[in-house]
């Protein structure tokens, strides 16, 4: 008895709501997804431009911490910061 209450509760036999809006939740749905899509790219770039303003400001990160930030690998013979600083400065295209 409580099982058949619950469905009438929840209207769980009904598919009354997916036949009045399938077209718009399809919509909405594929339209997330394609916003997503496109805004990755700008997400990552955003995050790049975020670190290399950090690292150029008043010192706000270290050179270790940009270099783990920006996925790039540490070289002998030069300075975390220096890499890090390089490699914003060709990704923003300063130089």
């Amino acid at each position: 008895m409580a099982k058949k209450e619950l469905k009438k509760v929840f209207d769980l036999n009904s598919y009354e709501w997916w036949r009045n809006h399938r077209r718009g939740a399809t919509f909405v749905l594929f339209l997330s997804i394609f916003a997503f899509y496109l805004g990755s790219p700008f997400h990552k770039e955003a995050k790049v431009k975020d670190t290399c303003a950090k690292l150029n400001s008043s010192y706000q990160i270290t050179g270790d911490e940009a270099m783990k930030k920006l996925n790039l690998t540490k070289i002998s013979n030069y300075n975390n910061r220096e890499l890090a600083n390089y490699y914003c400065e060709r990704y923003l295209g300063i130089r």
